[in-house]
């Protein structure tokens, strides 16, 4: 694990890894400290001494048993001599099930730029009845309340209070007025490993953070999770520029494997935010920016006589995502909620004239295969109403995996002693055109965990029909991992891209 010195000075410590241990009863867990030394060399500060890992599973017996952070001396590496300085560390140990069931809370708000309510509990679980809770905001920058000096700590602590003190802080991250917290309950804890986060900004000139998106990604268990909460363009008539903002996070927000988007390399990824699609009545009425007052009544009427299913038909995400122009694969629970923006301002249900009523507040959902999610509940809080937004939730039931060790024995065994894949066919056709001159030259990208190293085709000039010589074109991908039960858990992620000879490889 290396330390790094950010700009201000702050020495950011990665404190969150893993490891499995085959062995309890002859593991033996061992901490070095280095730093450098005369003429920049790295030098042993100290080390721990060894902990045994059965003793520290007897520690932790007991499902609401856990280690309490603590500091360690230092000793020297024969552990003879004790050193200056010490080592604060939170070790968690815990035995996993081959299957875990969990539930998880996913919330998300547009504040509106106004101070919240003291209490949110209408809309934010108190009950500790989820393993996960994750919630995301937007416009979330008002007047901090003390002892508060900043906006971002002030929310914190909001929602920290509201969870309750069962709840551990997976990870909190702010890029501009988007926020999003995601917490563990205690007793899931030491199942949460490889914490990631990331950002993109949209806004203009894809540097103002107004607009974009925040994530965060972890392991629980061996199943990869990312919520992500963005924010997407506003008004009417900004139905492709919204679109856009999603290929732009999708294509530029790297957590995790630096090589694959969010989207293929997680078991789940739950996106939420104020997405800003609109009701389009294009083929009926002229768009305006402020709606004509006797179509706003009319679709208000709707709400109010409980038709929304009769607006839905004309919702710009329902339409484009159908269509696979946007957020392709992801699945939406049934909306029975009247739209959330735009409200006025300390009510619960009356809509202001100023713009047409929309669902501009989603929560979505995208697993792979064999990793399925049950949508428990998807709803509105209309008891929120100090924004012209009202916050919406959805909750999960999911099932987490814990694998079998990737390998036994020695990691450098030969390749005859792995698992290898072999194509007898590969071929691709109606390629996306990415040259000027109308075609492409397209390869393909073998990658995953699971793969020694990430594998690579043969590049096919100026087509947009490959096909790859199974002998000549494509390489043997030769896998890290042993055991059959983690195969029939594990995936291959090919990527198509075009070999580009003076930019970055596109992807196709």
């Amino acid at each position: 694990i290396k330390n790094i010195v950010e700009r201000d000075e702050v020495l950011k410590v990665n404190q969150n890894f893993s490891f499995e241990v085959r062995d309890p009863k002859s593991a033996v867990l061992l901490i070095q400290f280095y730093g450098k030394g005369v003429l920049g060399l790295e030098d042993c500060i100290g080390t721990c001494k060894n902990m045994p890992v059965e003793n520290l599973l007897e520690q932790t017996d007991g499902a609401d048993k856990v280690l309490e952070a603590q500091w360690y001396e230092l000793y020297s590496k024969d552990g003879r001599k004790k050193r200056s300085g010490k080592i604060l560390m939170h070790i968690l140990v815990g035995t996993a099930e081959a299957e875990q069931r969990m539930r998880a809370f996913v919330g998300t708000w547009n504040v509106g730029n106004s101070c919240p309510p003291v209490d949110l509990s209408a809309w934010l679980p108190t009950d500790a009845r989820y393993e996960i809770v994750a919630i995301g905001t937007q416009e979330c920058d008002y007047q901090p309340r003390p002892p508060f000096t900043e906006c971002g700590m002030d929310w914190l602590e909001t929602c920290k209070n509201h969870v309750g003190s069962r709840y551990r802080i997976v990870h909190f991250i702010s890029r501009g007025q988007m926020r999003l917290v995601v917490f563990v309950r205690d007793d899931a804890e030491k199942a949460v490993c490889n914490v990631d986060c990331g950002s993109e900004a949209t806004g203009v000139g894809h540097v103002m953070a107004n607009k974009g998106g925040v994530c965060i990604s972890f392991k629980f268990w061996d199943t990869g999770i990312c919520f992500v909460n963005s924010h997407f363009a506003a008004h009417d008539g900004q139905c492709e520029t919204r679109n856009g903002n999603y290929r732009e996070i999708v294509g530029e927000l790297r957590v995790g494997f630096q090589s694959m988007d969010l989207l293929n390399q997680f078991h789940h990824v739950f996106w939420m935010g104020d997405l800003n699609y609109r009701l389009d009545f294009a083929e009926t009425e002229e768009r305006t920016m402020t709606p004509q007052r006797r179509f706003w009544h009319a679709q208000v009427k709707q709400i109010v006589d409980g038709q929304v299913k009769q607006l839905l038909k004309y919702d710009e995400l329902l339409r484009e995502k159908s269509a696979s122009r946007v957020l392709h694969g992801f699945k939406e629970g049934d909306i029975n909620f009247p739209p959330t923006f735009k409200m006025q301002k300390e009510s619960t249900n009356i809509y202001s004239q100023k713009r047409m009523p929309a669902w501009c507040d989603r929560v979505l959902w995208r697993s792979f295969e064999g990793y399925d999610v049950k949508l428990l509940s998807y709803t509105y809080c209309p008891a929120v109403s100090t924004s012209d937004h009202k916050p919406v939730s959805a909750t999960f039931a999911l099932t987490a995996h814990s694998l079998p060790p990737s390998n036994f024995g020695n990691p450098i065994d030969d390749d005859n002693r792995r698992w290898h894949i072999r194509f007898t066919s590969l071929r691709a056709n109606k390629l996306r055109a990415s040259d000027i001159n109308g075609s492409s030259d397209p390869y393909i990208l073998f990658t995953g965990l699971n793969l020694i190293q990430d594998f690579k085709s043969k590049v096919k000039h100026q087509t947009l029909d490959p096909v790859w010589n199974p002998h000549q074109d494509l390489p043997t991908i030769v896998l890290s991992t042993i055991p059959l039960q983690r195969l029939e858990k594990e995936y291959l992620m090919i990527q198509v891209l075009d070999y580009d000879y003076t930019s970055a490889d596109d992807t196709l």
